[in-house]
Order: C-alpha cells, then structure tokens, then sequence
C-alpha cells in the first residue's frame, strides 16, 4: 500500500514571542526591494545576496558593530508611513508561519521619523559605512517631511491589524521604546503608550548600549519617566545586562522598575545580584547574545549560555529572536540551538507559558492566551492568579502548574 507523507496544514499556535525589534524584522526581500525603490545605495553587486550577506554579522563582536547594518536599510523605512504598515502586516504573517500565538514587538518611532536632522541619526552614529545617502535621506517613494512619531505607531498599528485579519491565532502587540542617549524623545515615547493603550500598545522599554547613556549613571537613564510609567500603570520593559554588568539589571529593577529584563545575562556575574534578580523574568535571545558579543564578554569561568542556568534554576524566561534581519535566524532557529544544548520540549512549554504569564496583555486577554496554549499542548488546566494590578515592582506571578519533565530528565 502506498502511504503518502504529507505535513499538518494547520498546527496549533503554540509560541509566546517577549522580545522582537520590529524595525529589525524586516524580510530581506522587504529591505531589499524598499531600497531599491529609494534609489538608496546598496552593497556590493546591488543583489539581494549581497544585502543579505552585509547585513548579517559574520562573527561576534560588540552591540554597536552588530547594529550597523541599521545603517543600510532604516533610510528606506524613515518617514514612509506606506512602508513602515507594509513591514508591521508582513511580520504578523512571519510570526503565524513560525506558530506564534502572542508576540510583543518593540518599536521606536523616533527612529523612524524622516531624516531631516543636521546630525547623523542614532543608528548612524556608529556605522562605519554611513553616508550621504543614507544620512541626509533620500525623499524618493512616499517619505513625508510632515511625518510625526504618533503616525508612524499609527502606521505599525494598522499593519499589525491586517496582518492579524488574515492569519487568525496569531495576535501581535507594540512596546515603544525609548533609546539610550536621547533623553528627550523619552517624555513622548510615554505620551504615546497612554494615548494608543487600548489601541495595540502595552509598555514602554528603554533599548540601546550604555556606553552611548546621558548622564552620571548611565544603568539608570530613563529612571524619572520609567517611575511615571509606573505611577501610570504602563507595563515595563528594560534592556539591561547585555553590554552593561550586573549591576545595570538591578537598577533597571529598583530605580527604572522594570517587570522583565531584555537579555540580562551578565546577571549571573554577581551571584548576589542574580539572587535579588530571579524572580524576574528574563527575554533571552540565544542568537543575538553571541553575534553582540553579550556570551564572550561575560566575566565567568564558564562561557556556557546564562539561559541553561535559568533553566536548571527554574528562572522564568522566554526565547525570542531580538533582530532576525540581523541574525538571520527563524524562531524555529532559536529553539533548534536551545535544543542542541539539551532543552527538551518540556522546557520550551514551560517557557512559553512563563512568556504568556509575564506578557503584558490585559487580565481578560491573558487568560485567553494562557487557554490557547492549553489547547496547542494539551494541558488540561493551569492554575494561576493574575492581578489586575501593578505594584510598580518586578512581577512576581504563580508557576503554571503543569507536568513537565524536569532538567534532569530532560533526555
């Protein structure tokens, strides 16, 4: 008898997704053709390989070399309302075909603005291969010098929305971010959380390196608008302990109140600062943290991945792509790492369901997640209590109650 081998054309939504920068999502094939449409420059031989290949860091370095490659296509998205929904509906489609059933995606408007500054814009500032072109703009297509910041979360917004109309399961929410080293764009970032909250957006983040940080302490930039955020009950997310030490993590924790830490590996340096820190959860990016150079800066006898110790210790985290434009990486690319390393499906499930947990969805909105994965790994019940509220400190929530193989079983 002939059996035919065909896959399941349906499989159930079962991925939480914390960490993703949707201006770092683009599909090549998206950046490639936006250039083009610019008449902006592009490496080598002008081929899609060619982008592909200069926008992809060949070995680990530092944050600021592996965010160059910003510098090549972000021009192509500056003031381009038309280009920013175009990238914002792609990437929910990206993340139904990679099984995500909540993603939050983070965005900072102000990057995207049209490029009419005298200085280099941020992501420019570092990048070698910065030019005229790609600093000055080039108004082909459909950028707009009017363009503000609330048009451009309005455009993300609306693209999100079509996305989700066409790939039913798959839901995506917006984290504004405020960046490190511009100060004054800060006020407005949480002005727009407020205003677009029950419009798609659920926190506000601080991202960028530290070293490029204003001010004395530079782990505690952004403290006064994050502690506003607080008082305003607008959820908080804090880029800390991936080129910063320890240190950086828990004063985004004390003095920015942060409910989850983007990245935080070099947590694990002051083993008394990790001890303070893990009850907090955790937006591990396997990829990034190598090509950033995040794994071997970290001043630890061993260079084994921090999230292997969060698992063994029970810390809640969840596994993300950060920049998939710049890694190359699907999200089925993450979990195939995490599974090289030994992590089982048990660990992916209970990361998940510690993603949903600590996402920054509404209570009514959260359970209906939490019921979704239920359904996709038929778990039969998850007792948990979510609050209403906001203590302003890092959240603190209940485990899933579900049966899963342990570390140690984890073969």
């Amino acid at each position: 008898m002939l059996v035919l081998h065909e896959s399941i054309k349906k499989q159930a939504k079962c991925r939480v997704e914390l960490h993703v920068h949707l201006d770092g999502a683009l599909r090549p094939e998206t950046a490639w053709d936006l250039i083009k449409q610019k008449g902006l420059p592009l490496p080598g031989d002008g081929s899609l390989q060619a982008l592909t290949d200069a926008l992809t860091p060949k070995e680990p370095t530092d944050l600021a070399c592996f965010l160059k490659p910003f510098s090549i296509f972000l021009p192509a998205l500056s003031g381009d309302l038309t280009a920013i929904r175009r990238v914002a509906r792609e990437f929910v489609e990206d993340c139904s075909r990679e099984l995500v059933a909540y993603c939050e995606a983070r965005l900072c408007p102000q990057l995207l603005m049209p490029l009419k500054m005298e200085t280099p814009p941020v992501w420019a500032a570092a990048a070698d291969h910065a030019n005229d072109a790609n600093i000055n703009g080039n108004t082909n297509g459909s950028q707009s010098q009017d363009v503000i910041a609330e048009q451009i979360v309005e455009a993300a917004l609306a693209g999100i929305g079509e996305g989700e109309k066409t790939c039913p399961g798959t839901k995506v929410r917006l984290i504004l971010c405020c960046i490190r080293g511009q100060p004054k764009w800060s006020a407005e970032i949480l002005q727009l959380c407020e205003k677009f909250k029950d419009s798609g957006v659920v926190g506000i983040d601080i991202a960028g390196s530290h070293h490029t940080a204003s001010g004395g302490d530079t782990h505690s930039e952004g403290a006064e608008v994050f502690q506003e955020a607080a008082r305003r009950g607008v959820h908080r997310t804090v880029h800390a302990g991936e080129d910063a030490p320890a240190a950086s993590v828990r004063a985004a924790i004390d003095d920015l109140k942060a409910e989850r830490i983007g990245h935080g590996y070099r947590v694990l340096e002051d083993e008394s600062t990790y001890q303070y820190c893990r009850g907090t959860h955790f937006e591990v990016c396997p990829t990034s943290s190598y090509l950033t150079g995040a794994i071997s800066s970290l001043q630890l006898t061993s260079k084994r991945h921090p999230v292997l110790r969060f698992i063994e210790d029970d810390v809640s985290f969840s596994i993300n792509r950060d920049d998939p434009l710049l890694t190359a990486t699907s999200l089925r690319d993450e979990y195939n790492l995490l599974a090289s390393w030994g992590c089982s499906e048990a660990v992916f499930a209970r990361a998940n369901f510690n993603a949903a947990l600590h996402s920054f969805l509404p209570p009514a909105e959260k359970r209906e997640l939490l019921r979704q994965l239920r359904d996709a790994y038929g778990v039969p019940d998850v007792d948990v209590r979510i609050s209403d509220g906001d203590s302003g400190k890092a959240a603190n929530l209940d485990k899933p109650c579900i049966t899963v193989n342990t570390w140690e079983n984890r073969t």
